[in-house]
């Protein structure tokens, strides 16, 4: 019974991040949500007494998948500003094809609408990236008087900024292409020795090995909500 609650909640999940990630927070009812998962009424208030509680489960999923990509990305990269780019290309990619992620980032910018607590976009990714601007500082790849901090919150607007962008014009269709275009701008004020070229392979080879053993979001947790 425990194994089959669990998949109830992770089925129900699902079911919720794609009708939020469609219509939004107020476009969405708790009556679609048990349509589109397939359950009982019960069976949905069961692990989650409102709309509000499922939109704060979904966004702190979609936190909590974050370190295991992170971890993979560093683990697979051969130095600390290859892992900053391939994280980007990683993060956009689950933007643009995992609904739980799309779902996740809208409601964080719909936060206002939600009424519950949620956790604060944006200061985890600027911390992670400030740690990884600092290795890459200590291993010579920034240019002199650089600083990890300033480096991370730029990276953070501007990569939100650009997946927004994409969102609207395209569905994020264009976004690799838009950190190309990103990226060649961005090294070349940061690095000490710029190859845009020769990084692009090596991000080709992170996410091609991180592909083969990719984190898996944890949508079974037994906890309640």
């Amino acid at each position: 019974m425990q194994q089959r609650a669990v998949l109830t909640r992770g089925r129900v999940l699902l079911a919720a991040a794609e009708v939020f990630a469609r219509t939004g927070f107020l476009g969405a009812s708790m009556n679609d949500i048990v349509e589109a998962a397939g359950v009982t009424k019960g069976a949905v208030y069961f692990h989650f007494a409102s709309k509000e509680a499922l939109a704060v489960a979904i966004v702190e999923e979609q936190f909590a998948q974050w370190p295991a990509v992170v971890a993979a990305i560093i683990e697979h990269s051969p130095d600390a500003l290859t892992g900053v780019v391939a994280l980007t290309y990683e993060v956009g990619s689950r933007f643009r094809d995992d609904v739980l992620t799309t779902a996740g980032i809208r409601l964080s910018f719909e936060r206002e609408l939600v009424h519950a607590a949620m956790p604060t976009p944006f200061v985890g990714w600027i911390g992670i990236l400030q740690e990884l601007f600092g290795r890459a500082r200590r291993e010579g790849q920034l240019r002199p008087g650089l600083q990890p901090g300033p480096i991370a919150r730029s990276l953070v607007g501007s990569f939100f900024g650009i997946q927004h962008v994409s969102e609207i014009l395209t569905d994020r269709t264009d976004l690799e292409a838009r950190l190309d275009e990103f990226w060649k701008i961005f090294l070349v004020g940061i690095a000490s020795e710029p190859d845009w070229a020769a990084t692009q392979r090596a991000v080709r080879r992170v996410r091609a090995a991180v592909r083969k053993s990719p984190p898996e979001p944890d949508l079974d947790r037994s906890r309640q909500d």
